[in-house]
């Protein structure tokens, strides 16, 4: 992080997202951690600056990409992003994309909001690699109705995380990488004819699964126990399974859970855990999401009346 050079006070954030955390502002900024708090991938919501009606900041994130949709529509963003001048009006629901170690030094209204997504850069990288992207350049509050979306979605994700919660942050990223990098996939359509996922590579990914449904389970990591590229891999599984990773991940995690509840007097807190979940909280809105009750309720329910409490959603909300 570059040291600010004209700004006589400076403030830094405590929300526990360590990019955000960075950036000095010439107040005390206003904000909340809307991921939990060792997501690799942070949300925060900005809320304003305290203080003048103009407010400043500045920094330069080394591992990390920004992205941010603004929630307010305010009067101009003025400053430089990298070595280009800026001069923007900031409209509501415009996206921002700051690459990693680019240079930011800008003056904006402190009232103005914003939801901020702070994304490793190894994984943007990853993903333009993948589809032969090359470098992605700042966007400065331009209209991206997809991004903004995608942004939501992740967001929402991170807050209220379902039982592949992994898998489908994933997928959001790698539609993120691919907006960003405008790529047009249509001359892979042909290669998708003829790859197929045999059934021991189908066994080798579903072991893999099983094995690790209590901690993070990456798309890379599947696609990789399947000997196949990320591009292919989600379409060659839906193939022969009849599901998308994550839903199938999802459903193991959930079936899971139920065993758990019904053959354990295991806490809530700890079956948590042995799900794949950061926190009781988390698992108790996803369980309840997908089963229509909530853990406690089903265990009692189910012991109570020795029969089954079925009432699945959907697992993707």
């Amino acid at each position: 992080m570059d040291t600010p050079r004209h700004e006589p006070r400076h403030f830094l954030a405590a929300t526990g997202a360590a990019g955000y955390d960075s950036i000095w502002f010439s107040g005390e900024p206003q904000a909340e951690l809307v991921s939990h708090i060792d997501s690799p991938i942070q949300a925060v919501r900005h809320l304003g600056i305290s203080g003048p009606a103009q407010a400043h900041a500045c920094g330069r994130l080394a591992e990390v990409d920004i992205l941010l949709v603004n929630l307010s529509a305010s009067a101009r963003l003025r400053g430089r992003i990298g070595d280009v001048p800026v001069d923007k009006l900031l409209q509501r629901g415009h996206v921002s994309f700051i690459p990693h170690d680019c240079p930011a030094d800008v003056d904006f209204p402190a009232a103005h909001t914003a939801l901020q997504l702070f994304i490793p850069q190894a994984d943007f990288r990853r993903v333009a690699n993948d589809l032969g992207a090359g470098e992605v350049h700042p966007i400065v509050s331009a209209r991206h109705d997809r991004l903004a979306q995608l942004i939501a979605m992740v967001a929402a994700e991170l807050s209220m995380p379902g039982f592949a919660s992994d898998l489908m942050v994933d997928g959001l990223i790698r539609a993120i990488g691919a907006a960003l990098a405008q790529h047009d996939a249509s001359p892979l359509h042909a290669d998708y004819e003829r790859i197929h996922l045999s059934p021991v590579r189908l066994a080798r990914v579903v072991d893999f699964v099983e094995a690790k449904l209590d901690g993070e389970i990456h798309l890379a990591d599947l696609a990789e126990i399947a000997g196949l590229s990320l591009l292919h891999f989600t379409r060659v599984f839906k193939l022969a399974t009849g599901e998308t990773p994550y839903h199938f991940v999802g459903s193991r995690r959930l079936e899971r859970a139920r065993s758990m509840l019904l053959g354990s007097d295991m806490p809530l807190a700890e079956l948590a855990l042995s799900c794949g979940f950061a926190s009781q909280s988390h698992f108790t809105a996803a369980f309840s999401n997908a089963m229509g009750v909530p853990p406690g309720r089903y265990r009692r329910l189910r012991g109570e009346q020795g029969a089954p409490v079925h009432r699945d959603k959907a697992i993707c909300r």
